[in-house]
């Protein structure tokens, strides 16, 4: 495999296996409502995340041109993600009786409007399609197979992140340990912001 493909893979997995809005909510919701119930959530995240990752891909050369636009765009994720960070950290431990009314619970809607405020996945495109990719000189139709294949490979780590919910969902099972997880789960979210915003 040539050194370039290569690199791509590396940067694609690393990009969408690291936590990030999407696979730290997966998490969350996972072990605040079952996986059955997240699946919803997952299909609206993959396809926000695909149709994005493709209007950055039509729009490479116009990004290359206007960084500074997609900079603020990815300035303002941040801010969403530190929220997001907030409100996950900051939940009450799981309480049965409140799960059974589903409040809360996140659906195909909330997933793919996700994607538009998600600034870790405006860097991870623009990177891709304005810099990671560039080496192969693909053309849009490359981009959007490219963009296919990292959507699979993001639709794959919110799996295993969702999975990763159940088995934590086992060992902090009390409230006083659900709290705890919850506020691990945020801080690793708000460091995310953070660093998007002083990277």
């Amino acid at each position: 495999m040539k050194p370039e493909i290569i690199a791509i893979f590396t940067f694609i997995l690393t990009m969408c296996f690291t936590p990030g809005p999407n696979n730290i909510l997966s998490t969350f919701h996972t072990i605040k409502f079952g996986y059955k119930k997240t699946i919803p959530l997952h299909l609206g995240m993959y396809t926000g995340f695909t149709f994005t990752g493709s209007l950055v891909a039509l729009l490479a050369d116009w990004i290359n041109q206007y960084k500074n636009i997609f900079n603020f765009i990815v300035f303002l994720g941040a801010g969403y993600i530190l929220f997001l960070a907030g409100k996950i950290a900051f939940s009450p431990p799981i309480n049965i009786e409140e799960d059974n009314k589903q409040k809360n619970l996140l659906g195909f809607k909330e997933g793919f409007i996700l994607q538009f405020l998600n600034g870790k996945a405006w860097s991870h495109f623009t990177t891709l399609m304005t810099t990671v990719l560039n080496p192969i000189q693909p053309g849009l139709k490359e981009k959007l197979i490219w963009n296919f294949i990292n959507s699979l490979f993001g639709l794959s780590a919110l799996i295993t992140w969702a999975v990763a919910g159940i088995f934590l969902k086992r060992f902090f099972s009390t409230p006083k340990q659900a709290k705890c997880l919850n506020i691990f789960l945020g801080l690793t979210l708000a460091m995310l912001g953070i660093y998007l915003i002083f990277p």
